[in-house]
């Protein structure tokens, strides 16, 4: 198993296949690139460079979109990380699922994702199950990096599984972080039903 230190550089940089030594650069180069990654997978209509199409069916397609988001950068991209993680936020120490426990969360999410594909056409209902996958999912927070950027690009493609897309306006963005952030799946169905359009 890895040690945190394994990810990073001496002075603290995440490693990077750029040889980037400079945090705030490697940070804004990170995030021009995943979102020209993430409009060009939009485009393609969420199918990857190798033809695979994007269902929303499989959880190991969260792996094949951290890859395609962050390949070019990381050398872990698109695998799990291998250390444990927490983050505090406003005080609270939040634990996400420790590596141990990792093959029980892809177990849940998968029976989860199961549920989903045969549930109606229906917002409400699919907006519920969005807001339950999201928080699950933000609980497992399986990537060294780029978990988020992952799962908002496995919510679109789950979203046109049931003929819907989504559309964020800045204020709905803010309100999806604070339901991340509460580890409220309720709060989080009442931002997709906000944002489900189709």
């Amino acid at each position: 198993m890895k040690r945190w230190e394994d990810y990073l550089q001496p002075n603290g940089t995440l490693r990077n296949l750029l040889n980037i030594t400079d945090a705030e650069i490697l940070h804004q180069l990170e995030y021009d690139y995943t979102i020209d990654r993430q409009k060009a997978l939009a485009v393609a209509d969420y199918k990857l460079p190798d033809g695979y199409q994007l269902t929303g069916r499989k959880i190991e397609e969260m792996k094949l979109i951290n890859a395609y988001l962050l390949d070019k950068i990381y050398d872990w991209a698109g695998h799990y990380r291998e250390v444990d993680f927490n983050k505090t936020a406003n005080g609270v120490v939040t634990f996400f699922h420790p590596v141990a426990l990792f093959g029980n969360a892809e177990l849940d999410i998968q029976r989860q994702l199961d549920d989903y594909a045969q549930l109606p056409d229906d917002r409400e209902k699919i907006a519920q199950a969005l807001g339950s996958l999201v928080t699950e999912i933000n609980m497992f927070h399986p990537f060294r990096e780029g978990n988020g950027r992952t799962t908002r690009l496995f919510t679109a493609v789950l979203a046109r599984q049931h003929g819907f897309e989504i559309n964020y306006t800045q204020e709905q963005q803010a309100a999806y972080m604070r339901a991340s952030v509460a580890d409220d799946a309720a709060l989080m169905g009442q931002v997709f039903l906000a944002v489900l359009e189709g």
